[in-house]
């Protein structure tokens, strides 16, 4: 048994420690995370673990991770620990194996980068790149075996080295000195180590208000929560503190003695949905507390982002929920103490509660302190705004928690900034010198400068006075604005206008229906920005609105067509819960041969987008852009840009050739697809493999090329690929590229690599060519002489193909679209399926041909034998 030497080395009776369970996980139970544990047993150390084949692969690191690449330092491989043993904290006791305190000092999601595929082999064979995604360790590391006994030997333990790879993440500083404490609890190993004496600490410090007990154990209905009332401005007091308004999902936390539970604002328990939190609630050295907080989930600029949070609201597949709490963990901001040791505290004032909050509440992990600011209201509410967070909640410092909405407690928003295109001036009143206001404008996707307000607050006399005089030396006569259409907003008839040369950042309240700043403030210029730049291509810049909605998208209760049962599997709550989406520009021509709009694209993708979804489910893709359709310029875009709103997912993958990270985008709702084809996306292509598994495809692919062959024989060509494949007991899915070529595909489980996966599509190709010989072959262009070409090698990580569905660039605008088997005849036009088609014959087809690909899994090791048996066969 893999844990026979764990629990060799420990005795259940006398350690905390898990013990693990009496069989062995599927390795797919447990997701590709990492565990990094600070150990003061007899030598302090670190734990370096990797959660695979269902256990946790372990080595200790004695000086621990670093940042800098030229620090190699030693880690020795140990005995593996079970998966559980990565959530443990705590202390050892004497006298036991490893005695001493334990913390969790880091954890997050690993994969493979070099050599991709798995892992567990990598490791054998004594050499691994991994890149980690964690709470504090990020970027490329290299495991190294160095020379030493083989894995397995019993009479030495192996000597490896933990070795920080080149990338934006490598640092000089001392990390581990930096940041001490756990992710979990918040306890440096020290304290953990005196854990037993925090409590009558706390308890010391929680007797001093002389609180009154609780009489009942403690319930959500017992602790009513206390709400902020909306307040218009900042304001400055010495009776008041200023918080951080977190955007996220309220959260009471209760202890009573036994395992922590939580509860959302309305009442609803979601304590499984949150795994990290109630670990690391259940991890804090205190067994009874009503504490009172946000779950968010942070960006990579440390902010709260609620469209990301969302992807975990209404979750309940635990498989998914656990792999989601390392890769997109939660944290929870606590920001009151209702309870503590039996003691009812919310009679006692804000502040002395949060003081005691403090002791209890450390770190900057899973659990985090929500500090706060006395009296400086105005400075606290202006540093919020420019970071780009929602807002600020003024508390009353001496306010006892009513729970109610009784104006103790004072919710203030904080405005949006943007950046703008100065068109032109107003006078000053009663002034010669200096301007009223300036005129702002962003460009039109067709280059046109459009108006949209006036910043007339904001400047000081020598900043007015520094842009009046750049302002008249770029003056003009002529606007730079296009004219208006009717009822729309045009700049005041005795207005300045000058060139589009100077951009400025605005603050701004909201947008007007018709696209005009609502209380716009000037900021700044910016001075390294290029005014053709400043353009409508965020979802709140939207000149021209053309709402479009898709009744094939299913709301929450209605049955949904069957390709979208896979997307609620995977518990995209933005799928659940579509919405309108407004375009931009949608009357312009993208197809000039069949007048098909950019407005027809996006409703196209609306419509498609329950069939589509499966496929896209944890794929990064590659975008094409075509901003001015078919027959302009296009280029393509792997990085997502940073106008692209929050709300679509990104995931960060090292690109080894490139040396940088680059940040793809992963599409999950009909918004986001939508969001692509707005932009002026066309075709989307994704990878074979899946998020985190990226090493790993979920499908053989054959993609039967026509370009130098008639049509009729890639069709007998495709036939002849799905007969070899269905001797060997595999069932073969098909669908056309959305050009002249045919797929065929077969659904893998994600365990093979994709070496393992192109070298037995090779021997299923060299079959077919040997069987069809006048049709097939593998040469590459040249030598072809009429046949089809059969390429296997689009199978490879970071390598993509046209996800069905998938609009193509081509005229009358062709889909990838599967079929079935009786479809693919010599008079099939793959033309027919576009998209002004392709909806209404899925409509009408009823089901997806195509959805074994995802959920009808086959194996190589069943079918290798039987393939290798007829190559021999036929073998000269």
């Amino acid at each position: 048994m893999p844990l026979d030497t764990y629990r060799s080395k420990r005795n259940p009776a006398r350690t905390p420690e898990p013990f693990g369970p009496t069989e062995k996980k599927p390795a797919s139970a447990d997701g590709c995370h990492f565990i990094i544990q600070k150990h003061a047993a007899r030598r302090l150390h670190y734990d370096f673990r990797l959660a695979m084949e269902g256990v946790l692969r372990s080595w200790a690191v004695p000086k621990g991770p670093a940042l800098d690449p030229a620090q190699k330092h030693l880690a020795v491989m140990v005995e593996d620990h079970p998966i559980d043993y990565g959530g443990f904290e705590g202390n050892i006791p004497a006298g036991n194996y490893g005695a001493g305190a334990v913390i969790v000092w880091d954890r997050g999601v690993y994969r493979a980068i070099s050599p991709p595929g798995e892992v567990a082999k990598s490791i054998r064979d004594g050499k691994v790149d991994i890149e980690l995604h964690g709470f504090k360790l990020h970027g490329a590391y290299t495991l190294v075996r160095t020379r030493g006994m083989a894995r397995g030997s019993s009479s030495a333990k192996e000597n490896w080295l933990l070795i920080k790879k080149r990338d934006q993440w490598t640092s000089g500083k001392d990390l581990l000195a930096e940041q001490p404490r756990s992710v979990l609890s918040g306890l440096t190993v020290e304290e953990m180590a005196a854990s037993a004496e925090l409590e009558p600490m706390v308890m010391r410090k929680v007797e001093q208000l002389d609180p009154p007990k609780l009489t009942v154990p403690p319930t959500f209905k017992s602790f009513p929560l206390n709400l902020a009332r909306p307040h218009e401005e900042p304001f400055d007091s010495p009776a008041w503190l200023f918080e951080i308004k977190h955007d996220g999902v309220r959260l009471l936390a209760i202890r009573d003695g036994g395992e922590p539970r939580l509860f959302a604002r309305s009442g609803s328990e979601i304590t499984m949905r949150y795994p990290e939190v109630a670990l690391a609630l259940n991890r804090l050295p205190f067994d009874r507390f009503v504490m009172d907080g946000e779950i968010v989930a942070l960006d990579e600029y440390g902010r709260a982002s609620f469209q990301m949070l969302q992807r975990r609201i209404g979750m309940t597949d635990r498989a998914e929920i656990n792999r989601l709490s390392f890769a997109m963990p939660a944290s929870c901001y606590m920001f009151d103490l209702l309870a503590f040791g039996g003691y009812d505290l919310r009679s006692r004032p804000l502040e002395a509660r949060k003081s005691i909050l403090a002791m209890i509440v450390k770190g900057q992990g899973v659990l985090r302190y929500c500090d706060h600011v006395t009296e400086r209201g105005r400075q606290f509410y202006a540093a919020v705004a420019k970071a780009g967070i929602e807002g600020v909640v003024a508390k009353r410092r001496e306010s006892k928690y009513a729970g109610r909405r009784d104006g103790e407690w004072l919710k203030i928003k904080c405005p949006k900034a943007g950046r703008f295109v100065i068109g032109g001036w107003t006078d000053q009143a009663r002034s010669r010198t200096g301007f009223g206001a300036l005129l702002l404008g962003q460009y039109e996707d067709e280059g046109n400068l459009r108006f949209v307000g006036r910043a007339g607050t904001g400047f000081d006399g020598k900043l007015m006075d520094e842009i009046s005089r750049r302002l008249k030396s770029i003056a003009s006569d002529e606007s730079p604005f296009r004219p208006p259409r009717a009822g729309k907003s045009r700049p005041p008839r005795r207005a300045h206008f000058c060139r589009p040369e100077l951009v400025c950042e605005v603050r701004f309240s909201d947008w007007t229906g018709d696209h005009v700043l609502r209380h716009p403030s000037f900021l700044r210029l910016v001075e390294d920005a290029n005014p053709a730049q400043v353009r409508f291509e965020d979802e709140h810049d939207l000149p021209e609105r053309a709402t479009v909605k898709s009744d094939t998208i299913a709301t929450t209760g209605q049955r949904l067509p069957p390709a979208n049962e896979a997307a609620i599997a995977a518990g995209s709550p933005s799928t659940l819960q579509p919405r309108a989406f407004q375009i931009t520009n949608a009357g312009k021509i993208y197809w000039p041969g069949k007048g098909y709009t950019k407005g027809d694209l996006v409703e196209y993708y609306l419509s498609i987008a329950p069939w589509m979804l499966p496929y896209l489910k944890d794929r990064p893709v590659m975008l094409t852009r075509y901003p001015d359709g078919i027959e302009g310029k296009s280029f393509y875009q792997k990085d997502a840009p940073a106008f692209a709103p929050s709300w679509i997912r990104r995931e960060k993958i090292y690109a080894r050739e490139a040396e940088r990270w680059i940040s793809y985008f992963i599409l999950e709702s009909a918004e986001a697809i939508a969001y692509m084809a707005n932009m002026g996306v066309i075709p989307i292509h994704v990878w074979s493999s899946r998020a985190p598994q990226l090493e790993h495809p979920n499908w053989l692919l054959f993609d039967i090329d026509s370009k130098e062959a008639t049509t009729a024989k890639a069709i007998r060509v495709a036939h002849e690929v799905a007969a070899v494949l269905r001797e060997i007991g595999m069932r073969p899915y098909l669908k056309t590229s959305g050009q002249m070529g045919i797929h065929v595909m077969v659904g893998l489980p994600p365990k093979y690599t994709y070496e393992q996966a192109r070298a037995f599509s090779e021997l299923v190709a060299t079959m077919v060519v040997r069987r069809a010989p006048k049709d097939a072959t593998l040469a590459r262009p040249g030598a072809r002489k009429g046949r089809a070409y059969i390429d296997y090698l689009q199978l490879g990580q970071g390598k993509t193909i046209a996800a069905p569905f998938a609009v193509r660039p081509w005229p009358g605008a062709p889909v990838s679209m599967p079929l079935q088997w009786d479809e693919l005849k010599p008079r099939l036009n793959p033309a027919a399926f576009n998209l002004k088609t392709a909806a209404d014959r899925m409509k009408r087809l009823g089901h997806d041909p195509f959805l074994g690909t995802l959920d009808d899994p086959q194996s190589i090791e069943l079918s290798l034998p039987k393939l290798e048996q007829m190559l021999a066969q036929r073998q000269p």
